[in-house]
């Protein structure tokens, strides 16, 4: 057997090496993890096949050698225990060694050791050669040594793959926090090749990748800050932030200059604000003040603003109102003026100006509305009492003032009908002589032939009445100033 072998390696070492070769790195072209999406498969079914190799070639390569392998033995001795290998038969415990560097070999395959266990991987694989050689020279002893080190340093790196993936995550994220993208990238890379689609991994090699355009982002934004240039600083953190979403950095960068732009945009419209307020602008005002409080809408001088630009519209309201008011009181428009006072008291009901207003608009609304009632009918005024509640307001009115003439008018024409009703007319009665004459509401005539009576403007009744005739009822109207023609009252109809 050892005169086939070729120096430094033996043929199954080479045909170990050819077959158990570590898959690719990430992405299948070396470079991250965002090369195709296939790769894994691949791996695994090459792997695969690797694994299907040891267990069922393995026997027969190692029967080469003359022993007969004890393949799936599960009661094999640990890593304390190599150097406690029976002596009695050192080639077939340095090939039952062998046997178990394989499989675990073949299991880190696998878990893609090649690409995250250097240089402890290539070690192995070196002193298992090694052992290869002491072997093709029958040194059995020494083979077994070699290949029981090179097993427990495999045996270390299969129990060190998740303290190695934490340790590539955190040295990544700190050197993230460092702003060294380059050491990160690496980090992250590595612990990719740990476990493929790591999440926490995916995102940061995402994130180490744009960390140095970030940077550049960055830069611009604080000399943009330095030269007072607010809004290039925002737009250079935005830009900063959109690249790297959990960069706290930028974050804050955005948010203080975001702040500082918040204030100075709040003081410049408080100032036209106020501005407005005090040349009585109250639209520009509530403009004003309204495009400060979308930048600091809690600003207690926006409240105390506020306060003033209602106090201001509030007054400018109660002004107009006046003003309006007293165009319908010279207009003696009572009932609108009335209406308008009340609006006045809706708006500030301590408006003296309005409760004074409103008192005398109603009781002027009232005198006129009696003032239209007795002119639509003079005729109510021929009724006694209608007449001297008539005669009773004209007193209690007076005169109007000059700055009422609609009221003056209506008085004037009040008095002329209440004079007209207080004025009697002459009117002429005619009978014959025999009959009774009894005029109701002013009394008992008597008898007579023509008769003439002073009576006010109104409407009588005359009734007559004769012994053996039938009594009669004749009504008539007095108007003023236009005496009726003469009232004829006889009794003719014998009974």
């Amino acid at each position: 057997m050892a005169s086939n072998e070729q120096p430094g390696r033996s043929a199954d070492a080479s045909a170990r090496g050819s077959s158990l070769a570590p898959p690719p790195p990430p992405g299948g072209d070396g470079n991250g993890v965002k090369g195709g999406k296939r790769w894994p498969w691949i791996a695994l079914v090459a792997v695969a096949v690797v694994a299907v190799a040891v267990i069922f070639l393995l026997p027969a390569l190692v029967a080469q050698r003359g022993v007969v392998p004890i393949a799936g033995d599960e009661s094999a001795p640990g890593i304390g225990d190599a150097a406690k290998i029976s002596d009695s038969d050192p080639r077939a415990d340095a090939e039952e060694v062998l046997q178990r560097y394989l499989r675990t070999r073949a299991r880190l395959e696998i878990a893609r050791a090649g690409a995250w266990a250097e240089p402890q991987w290539s070690l192995a694989a070196d002193e298992v050669a090694k052992g290869d050689r002491s072997f093709a020279r029958r040194d059995f002893a020494e083979a077994g040594a070699l290949y029981a080190g090179a097993l427990q340093t495999l045996e270390s790196l299969e129990s060190e793959r998740e303290p190695r993936l934490t340790a590539a995550l955190a040295a990544g994220a700190a050197a993230l926090a460092d702003d060294d993208g380059e050491s990160a990238s690496a980090q992250f890379e590595l612990a990719l090749a740990i476990e493929p689609d790591h999440d926490g991994a995916v995102r940061g090699l995402a994130r180490a990748r744009v960390r140095a355009e970030v940077l550049v982002h960055m830069g611009e934004g604080e000399r943009a800050e330095t030269d007072g240039d607010l809004e290039a600083a925002r737009v250079a953190y935005g830009k900063a932030l959109a690249l790297d979403g959990d960069y706290e950095s930028a974050r804050g960068k955005l948010e203080l200059v975001s702040e500082r732009i918040a204030e100075r945009e709040f003081r410049r419209a408080m100032s036209r604000a106020l501005e407005a307020l005090e040349g009585g602008r109250l639209a520009e005002a509530g403009e004003a003040l309204e495009a400060a409080a979308s930048r600091r809408p809690d600003d207690p001088a926006l409240r105390d603003a506020r306060r003033q630009l209602a106090a201001a519209r509030r007054q400018s309201r109660l002004s107009s109102l006046r003003r309006e008011a007293g165009v319908q009181v010279r207009a003696e428009r009572w009932q609108a003026a009335a209406a308008t006072y009340e609006k006045a008291l809706a708006v500030a009901d301590d408006a003296g100006f309005a409760r004074e207003g409103l008192s005398r608009a109603r009781e002027r609304a009232l005198l006129h509305q009696r003032l239209d009632a007795y002119l639509a009918d003079p005729t109510r005024l021929y009724a006694a009492e209608t007449l001297a509640d008539a005669e009773r307001l004209l007193a209690n009115v007076g005169t109007a003032t000059a700055a009422e003439p609609r009221l003056a008018e209506k008085l004037s024409a009040l008095n002329r009908h209440v004079a007209q009703a207080s004025r009697p007319v002459s009117i002429t009665l005619r009978s014959d002589g025999e009959t009774e004459i009894v005029i109701y509401r002013v009394g008992r005539l008597g008898r007579f032939e023509e008769r003439r009576v002073e009576l006010l403007p109104g409407s009588y009744t005359a009734v007559g009445s004769r012994a053996g005739y039938r009594d009669v009822r004749q009504g008539f109207t007095v108007l003023p100033g236009a005496p009726p023609s003469p009232v004829v009252i006889r009794c003719e109809e014998p009974i």
